[in-house]
C-alpha cells in the first residue's frame, strides 16, 4: 500500500512538473486573440500581440516565439496561466499611456520588444529583423520551442500560406482598429475575427428570458410621449447614446431629469454625416452646465446607436435620432420608425456595460464652444400630414429578448442573420438605407432574403424612397429582387414606400419580423459600413408585440400599393397615362413626318 500511495505521489509530481515545464509546448495550444497593426500614434509604438491559454493548465512559453516571417520575437521562461491574456507590445509605457487614456483601465503588458521602457516589463530578445505589423498586410505566427505554428493569424495583402489558416485573410486595418477573436473560437479563418475600436471589448450575443413588462411604439405616432413618460419617471440615473440629440423638447426633458437630481451621462457621434449641428452643440452645453456628463464617440466608424439605460433596470431602444423627424412633438410630422422600452434589470444591466465601455472610450466634452451661433433654440414645432394610427402597446408577460451590437455579432446566425437563415413563413423587412452589394461582395443580409424565399418563405421588402442618388441604392435593391423573384417565381415583392401618400417625412426605420412571432427593433441599416458601427437593437420573441409591428409594416405595405393601385383604377375608367403617351407619341411622329415631307417638298420647288 505504501509503495502504491508513493508511485501516485511520483505520477501527480510528474504531471505538475510537465505542466510548468516548457516540454509541455508539444500539447499546448495558446490562441492569438487581439491584433493592433494600425495605431493611431506616431511611428505606432504601442502596437501589439495578445496571446490567451485556454488550457486547463498553464503553459509555460520559455523558447516560443512570435514572428512575421521577417523578424522574431523569442520569449523567457513564463508561465501563461490557465484562462489569462497576456499582452505583447513594442513599448511598454505608451501602451499602459494608451490603454488607460481610452478606456480608464489600468492594463499593463507583460512582455516589450522595443525599447526597454519600463523595467517592470520584461524585455525580450529579437532575431532578424524588427518584428513589425505591416498596416498593409503581415502575418502572425505563434511557434512553440519546436518550432511548430501553434495558431496563425493572416491579414490584409499577407500572401503567406499555412496549415493554421484557411480561406481569404483578415481584411485590411483600419487606424485605430484592433483586430479581435470571438470568444475563444478557432476554426482558423475569418469568421473567428472581429474589427474592433482599441480598447472596446467583444460582447457576445445573450438570450434573456423572463416575464416583465415591455412597451412597443413607433414614430411618429407616440415615441415623443412613449419617451417623456419612461424619462419623466426616472428617479436615480439616465444614460443615453445617440447618434444626434437636436430635440429641444427632449432636452427639456433631460434637465428636468438633472434638475430632480437624476445623473444623466450622454454620449454622441463626434462626426456624423454634415458635422455636429449647433443645436446639438447648445444641448451638450446646457446637460454639462446642469451637472450631466458628455463625451463626443471618436472611434474610426461612426457611433450610430441610439438607446437609453434608465434608473439601471429600463432599456429604450430605437431606430430614431433623437430629433424633430425622429421622436417629433407634433405626430403629424416625422419619420416612420420603431422602439421598444424593456423593464429588465438583466437586459439593463448588459446595455450598461456597453455603455460605459464605449462612454469612456469618447472625448469629455467641454463647454468652452467658439463661434456657437444658437444662443437660444428655437420653440418652432413642425407640423405635417401624417395622420397618426398607432398608440403605444404595453404588455406584461414572458418575453425573450437577444441584445444586438454591431460591430460585435449583428452579422451571425445568434442575431439578425440568424434570424433571416432560420425563418420558415415570413419575412417582412422595412429598411430606410441598403444596396445590392456591399464593395464588391453581395449584400449579405439581401442574398439570405433570396435565400429565405427559394425555401418557400413569404418575403416582403419596403424601402425608403427619399433618397435614390446614386448607384447601388434602395432602387437598385427593389428592382434586383423583385427580377429574382419574377425569374424563379418567388414568393417575394420588394416596394419603395409611398411617402406622399402616407404622410411621412421618410422611412428611417430598420426593422425586421419574422414568422409573426420575433421582430428586431434596431439602429443598423444594411448598408457596408453599418456592421462595422457602434449600432444597438434588441430582437424579441413574443408574438403579439411581434403582430403589433406587423400591423404598423402592413399599414405602410398597403398604403404604398394602395396609392398604385388607385391609380391603375383611374386608368381603366378614364383612359390610362401609358394609353395617352402612346397616342401622344403616335401623333408626334405623323406631325413630324408631315411637317418632314412639306419642308422637302418646298426645297424641291
Amino acid at each position: 500500500m505504501a509503495m502504491f500511495i508513493l508511485a501516485l505521489l511520483l505520477a501527480l509530481t510528474h504531471e505538475a512538473f510537465a505542466y510548468s515545464s516548457s516540454d509541455n509546448g508539444a500539447q499546448a495550444n495558446l490562441l492569438i486573440t487581439e491584433i493592433y497593426p494600425d495605431t493611431t500614434t506616431e511611428k505606432e509604438p504601442d502596437e501589439y500581440v495578445a496571446i490567451t491559454n485556454p488550457c486547463e493548465h498553464p503553459v509555460n512559453i520559455e523558447g516560443w516565439s512570435i514572428t512575421d516571417n521577417e523578424g522574431k520575437i523569442m520569449f523567457p521562461p513564463f508561465n501563461v496561466a490557465s484562462g489569462e491574456t497576456i499582452y505583447v507590445t513594442r513599448t511598454a509605457s505608451i501602451f499602459a499611456e494608451q490603454m488607460s487614456t481610452v478606456t480608464s483601465k489600468n492594463i499593463f503588458p507583460v512582455f516589450e520588444y522595443g525599447s526597454d521602457s519600463d523595467p517592470g516589463v520584461n524585455q525580450v530578445q529579437t532575431e532578424g529583423r524588427a518584428f513589425v505589423l505591416r498596416n498593409s498586410g503581415d502575418e502572425v505566427i505563434l511557434q512553440d520551442k519546436s518550432g511548430r505554428e501553434v495558431d496563425v493569424v493572416i491579414y490584409g495583402d499577407s500572401g503567406y500560406k499555412a496549415e493554421g489558416w484557411r480561406g481569404e485573410p483578415l481584411r485590411k486595418p483600419r487606424e485605430g482598429m484592433i483586430f479581435k477573436r470571438k470568444d475563444r473560437s478557432d476554426t482558423n479563418q475569418c469568421e473567428d475575427w472581429l474589427l474592433l475600436p482599441f480598447g472596446a471589448s467583444y460582447h457576445a450575443p445573450e438570450k434573456f428570458s423572463f416575464f416583465g413588462d415591455a412597451t412597443a411604439f413607433v414614430s411618429p405616432d407616440c415615441s415623443f410621449f412613449v419617451l417623456q413618460e419612461e424619462i419623466d419617471n426616472a428617479s436615480s440615473s439616465l444614460f443615453i447614446n445617440l447618434y444626434q440629440f437636436e430635440s429641444s423638447n427632449l432636452r427639456d426633458i433631460v434637465l428636468d431629469a438633472l434638475n430632480r437630481g437624476v445623473t444623466v451621462c450622454l454620449l454622441l457621434e463626434g462626426s456624423p454625416v454634415g458635422g455636429i449641428r449647433d443645436e446639438e452643440l447648445y444641448i451638450a452645453k446646457k446637460i454639462k452646465e446642469r451637472g450631466g456628463a458628455v463625451r463626443f464617440s471618436h472611434d474610426p466608424f461612426i457611433n450610430h446607436a441610439k438607446y437609453a439605460i434608465i434608473d439601471n433596470e429600463t432599456t429604450l431602444v430605437m431606430s430614431e435620432n433623437w430629433k424633430h423627424t425622429g421622436i417629433p412633438y407634433n405626430n403629424s410630422f416625422g419619420n416612420r420608425g420603431w422602439g421598444i422600452v424593456i423593464r429588465n434589470e438583466e437586459v439593463a444591466n448588459y446595455f450598461k456595460a456597453v455603455f460605459f465601455e464605449d462612454f469612456y472610450r469618447g472625448k469629455e466634452f467641454t463647454t468652452e464652444i467658439e463661434d456657437l451661433e444658437t444662443k437660444v433654440m428655437s420653440r418652432e414645432i413642425p407640423e405635417g400630414s401624417y395622420v397618426p394610427v398607432f398608440v403605444p402597446l404595453t404588455l406584461n408577460c414572458n418575453f425573450t429578448v437577444i441584445p444586438v451590437l454591431a460591430p460585435d455579432a449583428a452579422l451571425t446566425n445568434e442575431t439578425i442573420l440568424g434570424l433571416i437563415n432560420y425563418a420558415k413563413e415570413s419575412v417582412l423587412v422595412q429598411q430606410f438605407s441598403t444596396g445590392r452589394f456591399w464593395g464588391e461582395a453581395d449584400n449579405t443580409f439581401i442574398a439570405a432574403l433570396i435565400e429565405a424565399a427559394r425555401r418557400g418563405c413569404e418575403v416582403n421588402v419596403l424601402l425608403d424612397s427619399k433618397y435614390l442618388e446614386g448607384e447601388n441604392n434602395n432602387d437598385e435593391v427593389v428592382s434586383w429582387l423583385n427580377e429574382v423573384s419574377s425569374e424563379d417565381n418567388l414568393s417575394l415583392e420588394a416596394k419603395l414606400a409611398d411617402l406622399d401618400s402616407l404622410g411621412l417625412t421618410k422611412i428611417h426605420n430598420k426593422g425586421l419580423i419574422v414568422d409573426g412571432k420575433k421582430v428586431l427593433i434596431a439602429s443598423l441599416n444594411w448598408n457596408a459600413n453599418s456592421i462595422h458601427n457602434r449600432e444597438a437593437g434588441v430582437i424579441v420573441e413574443n408574438v403579439e408585440i411581434a403582430s403589433f409591428y406587423e400591423h404598423v409594416f402592413f399599414h405602410d405595405w398597403n398604403v404604398s400599393v394602395k396609392g398604385e393601385q388607385e391609380g391603375g383604377e383611374e386608368e381603366s375608367e378614364e383612359g390610362t397615362p401609358a394609353k395617352m403617351r402612346f397616342v401622344y407619341v403616335v401623333l408626334t411622329l405623323i406631325i413630324s413626318f408631315v411637317i418632314f415631307r412639306v419642308v422637302k417638298w418646298y426645297k424641291r420647288i
